[in-house]
């Protein structure tokens, strides 16, 4: 038989021994099928491919999470440093410093990699730096055919266009605070399957999600039967490195 599934209740179990203050609690308990629905995405992905260090970028309470369920797998993180008892108090392998605002002027420096995985959850939406100039600084991060988890809010869901449809803008205004920003730009399952595969990735997997509560029967209802109207975006893109080709020895004709 194989392994149950990891669940929503899972998840808060591990924070059980945490006192979370309010705002921590409401973060968990909106995110905590997501976060269980990521660990099952890299059990998938372990099956298959056995993945021995994995980057986490922004470490967060899914962080802790790959701590609890994966403890043998290497753990690297890349953003911001979190603040707060949610991780543990022994250090990861390494912490990258960097805003991926920059990408593109800067490059990623890392003393660790390369990473079978990086998760790159719920952050694609806050950059308001193009994944074109994203995508290929992961990339030198990640082992010949690693792999990136991408997790984000889908720009088209039925909430979205209800909003649009009542007159009003689908995405908060953009915040004061820097280091805490709104979402920039989200984006539709067709839009990343573009940048990935312009990026030089390969998709295996790309699907709707329904990780977040939905208290309308109705529209609960109907993102159930029209995946593309669901909330969350999942995706699983592998790396394909360049062959060189060699040379053609045809002779002249």
């Amino acid at each position: 038989m194989g392994m149950q599934k990891i669940t929503h209740q899972d998840v808060i179990k591990v924070f059980d021994a945490f006192k979370l203050k309010d705002e921590g609690q409401r973060y968990l308990t909106l995110h905590c099928k997501r976060i269980a629905y990521a660990m099952n995405s890299i059990r998938e992905y372990q099956k298959e491919r056995n993945p021995a260090r994995v980057l986490d970028i922004g470490p967060h309470y899914l962080t802790r999470c790959i701590e609890e369920f994966f403890p043998d797998i290497v753990i690297g993180t890349l953003g911001w440093k979190m603040k707060g008892p949610v991780l543990k108090s022994s250090p990861f392998c390494e912490h990258i410093q960097f805003d991926l605002n920059e990408c593109g002027p800067k490059e990623i420096t890392s003393l660790r990699a390369p990473y079978d995985l990086i998760v790159f959850s719920e952050t694609i939406e806050h950059l308001y730096t193009s994944p074109l100039l994203v995508l290929p600084e992961l990339k030198k991060l990640l082992s010949p055919y690693g792999s990136i988890l991408i997790q984000t809010p889908n720009a088209a869901s039925l909430k979205s266009r209800w909003k649009l449809l009542m007159g009003r803008h689908p995405y908060e205004q953009i915040r004061i605070e820097r280091s805490n920003p709104g979402h920039f730009r989200e984006y539709t399952l067709g839009e990343l399957v573009w940048y990935a595969e312009a990026t030089g990735f390969r998709v295996r997997r790309a699907e709707y999600c329904n990780y977040w509560e939905q208290a309308h029967p109705v529209a609960r209802w109907i993102e159930n039967s029209v995946p593309p109207l669901r909330q969350g975006i999942s995706m699983l893109i592998e790396n394909c490195p360049v062959i060189e080709q060699p040379e053609s020895n045809a002779q002249e004709r």
